[in-house]
């Protein structure tokens, strides 16, 4: 956790350069309206817009893309003393991306609540969706039972091994 304190015209800078970039991106065709940036001790080392339509990547979020810009440049996929600031709440994709990468702390300036109703109910099937069992899920998970104990020593081997690369 970082001890670095943003101040109130910083965070507000900071987020002015998320809108700023989620406007950015929404017109010049590149994807959704949602831009985003990583801060470390008051400086921008990440950012990003939505690039689902030009990269063809439905993971493209401009909260994913500012932490991918962000990981290069710290040379680390974990944000530890990172914030993030996006101009809108993050999606639950976008939400496990910064779980897993770490960050200390999320700025959003528009919530899904009282948003649209497109993003609420979106939120709620992508919610509803992960929580279902894979099996049951409208794009359902079928286990290869004859692999699950080779897919698991590979997985318990790497775990265990302080030789693996990083």
């Amino acid at each position: 956790m970082s001890t670095y304190t943003p101040t109130r015209e910083e965070k507000e800078r900071f987020m002015s350069r998320a809108i700023e970039l989620s406007a950015e991106g929404a017109f010049k065709g590149r994807g959704g309206p949602y831009g985003a940036v990583v801060v470390k001790d008051g400086k921008i080392v990440g950012e990003g817009y939505n690039r689902v339509f030009v990269d063809c990547d439905p993971s493209a979020h401009g909260e994913v893309v500012a932490i991918r810009n962000a990981g290069k440049n710290l040379g680390t996929f974990e944000l530890t003393g990172c914030s993030l600031y996006t101009n809108f709440e993050p999606c639950p994709m976008c939400a496990a991306t910064i779980w897993w990468s770490k960050l200390d702390r999320v700025y959003y300036a528009q919530p899904v609540k009282g948003s649209t109703v497109h993003h609420e109910e979106n939120q709620a099937q992508v919610l509803n969706f992960v929580v279902t069992p894979i099996d049951k899920r409208p794009i359902p998970g079928e286990q290869i039972e004859s692999k699950a104990k080779k897919a698991f020593d590979i997985i318990e081997k790497y775990l265990t091994d302080d030789t693996k690369k990083v």
